[in-house]
C-alpha cells in the first residue's frame, strides 16, 4: 500500500484509490471497480498484479494500436520470472483446448464485455472465485468478444506466486480451473457487439 501512495502523488487527479475496510478477495474488487465505479462501457480494462510490471514505456500505446484497429480484448505476452514458456493462445472454443492461454497477461478487455459476463459465472459455492479467478473472467470475455487480437510480443513481466508453486496449491488450483472450465460457455450478446448488434456464436 505505501508504493501505490508514493505513485499516487504523481498521478494527481488521474489515479483513484479505494480502499476495502475489509479483505474481499481480488475479483470481488474487479467486479465493484469495473461495474460499479467505472462507468463509460467502451473503457478499455488492462489488469496488472501489484508483483508484477510492464515491459518497456510503449505497452499503452500498443494496446491503443489494437484498440483502434478493433480489438475488444487482447492477451499476450508475458515473461515469467521462475521459467521460459510460450503459451500459443486459442481463442475458438477456448473451454475445449484446457483454456486456450486465453488467461495469461497482459489482459485487457472492453469494460462492456467484463459487464455482460453473468454474475454465477464468477462465482463457485456462492462466493466469488479467488484462484484462478483470470481464468473465471476471460473465459466468457474471449467467448463474447467480436475480435480478440493476440499479442505475440512480451509486454509483461510476470513473478508467479508461492501459492502456485507448492504442490497443494498446484493441485487445489487445479481442481478449481477444472469447475470454471466446465461451466456453460457464454453466449455472444447485443451488448457485447457494437452498434450493428451481432454477436459472434462460436
Amino acid at each position: 500500500s505505501e508504493h501505490f501512495e508514493i505513485a499516487w502523488h504523481g498521478l494527481a487527479e488521474r489515479c483513484t484509490i479505494i480502499r476495502n475496510r475489509r479483505r474481499q478477495g481480488l475479483l470481488a474488487n474487479m467486479v465493484t471497480a469495473i461495474r460499479l465505479v467505472c462507468a463509460d462501457r467502451e473503457t478499455v480494462i488492462v489488469t496488472l498484479d501489484a508483483d508484477d510490471a510492464l515491459i518497456g514505456d510503449d505497452v499503452l500505446l500498443r494496446l491503443a494500436t489494437e484498440y483502434d484497429r478493433g480489438a475488444d480484448v487482447t492477451v499476450g505476452s508475458m515473461l515469467r520470472t521462475d521459467k521460459a514458456a510460450d503459451y500459443p493462445v486459442r481463442f475458438d472454443h477456448p473451454r475445449e483446448r484446457r483454456g486456450g492461454n486465453v488467461w495469461q497477461h497482459l489482459r485487457s478487455f472492453r469494460k462492456r464485455l467484463f459487464d455482460a459476463i453473468p454474475d454465477d459465472a464468477l462465482r463457485l459455492d456462492g462466493e466469488y472465485i479467488d484462484l484462478a479467478n483470470d481464468w473465471a473472467y476471460m473465459l466468457p470475455i474471449v467467448e463474447m468478444a467480436r475480435n480478440p487480437v493476440h499479442i505475440a510480443e512480451a509486454l509483461y513481466l510476470h513473478e508467479p506466486s508461492a501459492t502456485g508453486r507448492d504442490p497443494a496449491g498446484k493441485l487445489q488450483r487445479e481442481e478449481v480451473v477444472a469447475r470454471i472450465v466446465a461451466k456453460a460457455p457464454a453466449e455472444a450478446v447485443s451488448v457485447a457487439a457494437g452498434a450493428d448488434g451481432k454477436g459472434r456464436k462460436r
